[in-house]
């Protein structure tokens, strides 16, 4: 994939960049998010080096950690933690085609941020929330002309098991959304998610 030019800054500490990956025919997407660990990247796709400084200044922290959200995204990982000498995570069931330097268990704490598990999307799949920013995998995708919306069936592990794991957001009202595959919703954030979870409940 070739390095995105630009990024986006949603706030102050929030950043997003997409781009076209022919390989997978679809946009993929990344977040940095600024957390009292650190500059965290999240499912990073490649960023231009001049990009990726300004990111890097603009957020007035250290990188510390690049986090993966599943086993399908390894992605810009290795280099961006070889790049800033920070150590790759990824969730302990994410599957051994997958190098990290660390391991988690989805639901605990990764790099200041609250991990939700997702199991039955696929592995190890797990969104992250911190102040209001909720980060998705793949399990919610926003992709034109669909929209927000699930992980097609076909993508999924175990469609049952993917419609019971929802159940962790129901409860939470994120101010914004974002994702591995799609643009950012920032207005409306918590009932965009309410509906897309009635539609499939």
């Amino acid at each position: 994939m070739k390095p995105i030019s630009e990024y986006s800054t949603l706030r102050p500490g929030l950043f997003h960049w997409q781009g076209y990956e022919p390989e997978v025919k679809c946009d993929c997407s990344s977040t940095a998010v600024v957390t009292p660990a650190g500059l965290i990247f999240i499912d990073s796709i490649p960023l231009a080096e001049e990009a990726l400084n300004d990111l890097v200044v603009e957020s007035f922290s250290a990188p510390a950690a690049v986090v993966l959200t599943s086993g399908n995204h390894q992605r810009e990982s290795l280099a961006l933690g070889k790049r800033f000498g920070i150590p790759v995570f990824a969730p302990e069931d994410a599957g051994d085609d997958i190098i990290a330097d660390q391991r988690f268990r989805s639901g605990e704490p990764v790099a200041g941020m609250e991990s939700i598990t997702l199991p039955g999307f696929g592995p190890g799949e797990t969104a992250f929330l911190y102040d209001g920013a909720l980060i998705f995998g793949d399990a919610l995708i926003n992709l034109e002309p669909e929209g927000l919306r699930l992980l097609p069936e076909k993508y999924r592990e175990d469609k049952k098991r993917s419609l019971r794991s929802l159940a962790d957001l129901h409860d939470l009202k994120p101010q914004v959304l974002l994702f591995a595959h799609g643009n950012p919703i920032i207005q409306n954030a918590s009932s965009r998610l309410a509906t897309c979870l009635a539609e499939v409940s």
